[in-house]
């Protein structure tokens, strides 16, 4: 857990000192944000208790997230950048994060269910808190941007954002369900 904590905190303050000296316009938002969202991961983790690798996949997420806010790709920030065709990093880092999300909710959900879960009906209350938490994130993305009046997109690309959400977090219930069959067996839960 400690060398995830270094690295978390040596990116977050490389990245915002980068952001500062290239003056990225987006570098106080994201570092912001990230620091935000860490200080509530680490608040639920006193209750959920994750596994290492759960939070190097909230680790990734937030080094995915402050990229593409400070990184400048010709001139603009990394996030508004095309990377294959029209797809932009936006969209791309949406379906990655909630997909590496979902693995996170799933632990923690799977951990306060307890023994004797129902696979399909947790698998289907960590898709909606996937869902839920990337609606909060749009939400600090609308707040952040009123506050210093730097845009960060319109209505649709908010709407956008939420259904790449949804196409990661599908991603992450299948690739969950996969792997927990694959251990458990198919009899160990109901499903």
């Amino acid at each position: 857990m400690r060398s995830v904590l270094i690295f978390t905190i040596t990116y977050t303050v490389a990245l915002f000192v980068f952001g500062q000296v290239v003056e990225s316009p987006l570098t106080n938002l994201y570092t912001g944000i990230n620091i935000g969202l860490f200080m509530l991961f680490a608040l639920l983790h006193g209750w959920a208790r994750w596994p290492v690798h759960a939070l190097w996949a909230v680790s990734l997420v937030g080094l995915g997230n402050m990229a593409g806010g400070v990184l400048l790709v010709d001139g603009v920030p990394l996030y508004t950048a095309a990377l294959i065709g029209d797809l932009r990093y936006d969209k791309i880092f949406h379906v990655l994060a909630a997909a590496a999300l979902t693995i996170v909710a799933w632990e923690a959900m799977k951990r306060w269910a307890g023994v004797g879960y129902h696979r399909g009906g947790l698998l289907l209350y960590t898709w909606l808190v996937v869902m839920g938490g990337g609606a909060v994130v749009e939400i600090a993305e609308l707040i952040g941007s009123t506050m210093s009046n730097v845009s960060v997109g319109d209505y649709g690309n908010n709407a956008l954002d939420l259904v790449a959400n949804a196409v990661g977090a599908t991603v992450g219930i299948a690739l969950v369900w996969w792997y927990e069959h694959g251990q458990e067996g198919p009899r160990r839960h109901r499903v």
